[in-house]
């Protein structure tokens, strides 16, 4: 095959496929039952329960692990078919040690932000179930179309991020914010 017929059969090969959409990310937990209760209290529902359920050796091997066993549930958020999902794991081999223990104002954390309708009236029903926030709703900033923000922590300091944006936006406005100086090399 020549050089131009690999490549035009490469290229051909390579629109074959596509990325259909996150399917779940992993959120870890120290303590199962007590994380899944904090994610039903913000409206995750649960897709599968897998929290007695041995996994196969492979899946140790597919991240690289000697083995690895655990607790877990797959969460959903939302009613589409692409709807967010939530692998919430408890791992019992090897075991895990959340790295934002203690909380630090000094480390960068994990966050995961929550698309919000309503979200001074979610942060309320959240306070009165027991919910710590870090601090209280942020004011509407039009400038960037956010009508209001506030994080919490998870159990294991995972900071869950509520956001709600004006007239329904998809994300923050960033056209009118300033921007840094380009670095010279």
């Amino acid at each position: 095959m020549s050089t131009s017929s690999a490549q035009t059969t490469e290229a051909s090969h390579a629109k074959d496929w596509s990325v259909e959409s996150l399917f779940h990310f992993v959120v870890n937990a120290t303590n199962f039952e007590r994380s899944l209760e904090f994610y039903l209290r913000l409206g995750f529902r649960v897709l599968r329960d897998n929290r007695d359920v041995i996994w196969p050796s492979y899946v140790g091997e597919n991240f690289g692990m000697n083995s690895a066993q655990g607790r877990g549930a797959l969460l959903g958020l939302g009613e589409s078919e692409h709807h967010t999902r939530l692998d919430l794991i408890e791992w019992l081999e090897p075991r895990w040690e959340s790295p934002d223990d203690p909380p630090s104002s000094k480390r960068v954390p994990r966050i995961m932000a929550l698309r919000m309708r309503n979200l001074r009236a979610a942060y309320e029903d959240l306070r009165g179930q027991g919910v710590e926030f870090i601090a209280e709703p942020r004011d509407p900033d039009p400038r960037t179309g956010v009508e209001s923000v506030v994080c919490c922590r998870d159990p294991d300091g995972y900071i869950v991020e509520l956001i709600e944006y004006i007239g329904g936006r998809l994300g923050s406005r960033v056209d009118d914010l300033e921007t840094r100086p380009e670095e010279k090399a």
